[in-house]
């Protein structure tokens, strides 16, 4: 019974460790942004960017036919 005791006062020890990290991580990158060591993207969507399509490949006659097609031969 001592045992589960001590193994519940460790793992809240531990998580209470990782929150302390996770607020001080938290603070200094509030900090590093108001002083302007880190500056972030104040707008994301505001740019827009235009995409241009290049049309590379020719166009093939397309089937919806299942069946296999009979093969051609080129005769000269």
């Amino acid at each position: 019974m001592l045992q589960g005791a001590d193994k519940s006062k460790n793992m809240s020890q531990l998580l209470g460790k990782r929150v302390l990290y996770s607020l001080i991580v938290i603070l200094c990158i509030t900090l590093f942004s108001q002083i302007g060591f880190i500056n972030f993207n104040p707008q994301p969507m505001a740019t827009t960017h235009t995409q241009t399509r290049i049309d590379t490949t020719t166009q093939h006659q397309q089937s919806a036919s299942t069946k296999p097609q009979p093969e051609t031969q080129n005769v000269d």
